[in-house]
């Protein structure tokens, strides 16, 4: 907790604080009323070093209460600041592909769909001030998560998709169909959807040159990402007799119709990730691209403790009125 003085030009006040001394001190103390007493001895028990110390000492409530007073007038308050953050924010849209080829562990010694899903969470964490929703498909697509600037609870959904969820296959263009429901009465500045698949094209009502056209007239990019390994790669299955077996599949990534999508919707070119550093790569690639503007306003709030210090100041002073009247009293 750091306490702030609003008005320090009070602290002036602190010079009259030596005048003080010299004048009860030294030059009042000594104009003291007489009285002519017949015999003194029986005053002079009280004539002692200490009790003149105490009566000095009802001084140091006066000088305190005169510190705390100048402390108060110079306006002591706790800042508080927070800021205000404005922004034109990205709307983003993760369409996943979730069909059994995503299984492939060709990310040794992870399969596809979990490196993508890692690196989609990479991604969230860069995108702090953005709405983002998370798509998948696979024969079908659904929204899995509309577009929310709570992360966490994106992110939770996230983990929770897996292959089989839907028909297998892999419909790319209902994937992005599917997105650019979600975006299409979006008020950002930016709308994106990042496409994760390993494949091309085989089922769904709308194909995805179509769907990249539908795109380009809401003005929505379209950044898609292939990924696997060119080659065989294998793939568990689960059989019923002899358990957990992995069969070799020649991976059939689309790169062309891929690249078709990302020239209609103005990304120019599908990117290609074999291994889990490439997709990383891409993935910052894109968050490089789409920038969202954040403008920052620091405000400060004040707490007063002005009044604080205006109580403690005058119980000084009662206490000096106590000791003086009540506990300590001087003979003239």
């Amino acid at each position: 907790m750091k306490i702030q003085f609003l008005n320090p030009y009070w602290f002036w006040l602190f010079i009259i604080i030596p005048i003080l001394i010299i004048y009860q001190i030294l030059i009042k103390s000594k104009k003291r009323p007489s009285m002519i007493y017949s015999d003194i001895t029986t005053l002079k028990p009280f004539d002692k070093g200490n009790t003149k110390l105490l009566y000095y000492f009802k001084y140091i409530f006066r000088f305190l209460a005169f510190t705390i007073l100048v402390l108060a007038l110079a306006r002591p308050s706790i800042p508080e600041m927070f800021t205000k953050i404005k922004g034109k924010g990205v709307d983003i849209l993760l369409a996943v592909d979730v069909s059994t080829s995503m299984r492939a562990i060709d990310f040794q010694p992870n399969n596809r769909l979990y490196v993508a899903k890692e690196e989609a969470k990479n991604f969230i964490s860069m995108r702090s001030n953005d709405r983002i929703g998370l798509v998948i498909f696979g024969g079908e697509s659904y929204t899995q998560c509309p577009l929310t600037i709570d992360h966490n609870i994106l992110i939770e959904f996230l983990e929770q998709i897996k292959t089989g969820m839907v028909e297998d296959g892999t419909a790319i263009g209902m994937g992005i169909a599917t997105s650019i429901n979600r975006l299409r009465n979006s008020k950002a500045k930016s709308k994106v959807i990042i496409l994760l698949t390993d494949g091309r094209n085989n089922s769904g009502e709308i194909d995805p040159v179509t769907a990249a056209n539908l795109a380009k007239e809401l003005n929505i990019k379209v950044y898609p990402i292939g990924v696997g390994k060119e080659g065989y790669s294998k793939i568990p299955i689960d059989h019923p007799i002899y358990g957990r077996q992995y069969v070799s599949q020649k991976l059939d990534i689309d790169i062309e119709t891929l690249n078709k999508i990302a020239e209609i919707s103005g990304t120019k070119k599908a990117k290609r990730a074999q291994n889990r550093e490439q997709l990383k790569s891409i993935m910052m690639d894109i968050d490089k691209l789409e920038k969202t503007e954040i403008s920052e306003k620091v405000h400060y709030r004040y707490y007063d403790l002005f009044y604080y210090f205006v109580y403690i100041a005058l119980a000084l002073l009662i206490l000096e009125l106590i000791y003086s009247k009540m506990l300590f009293k001087r003979l003239p």
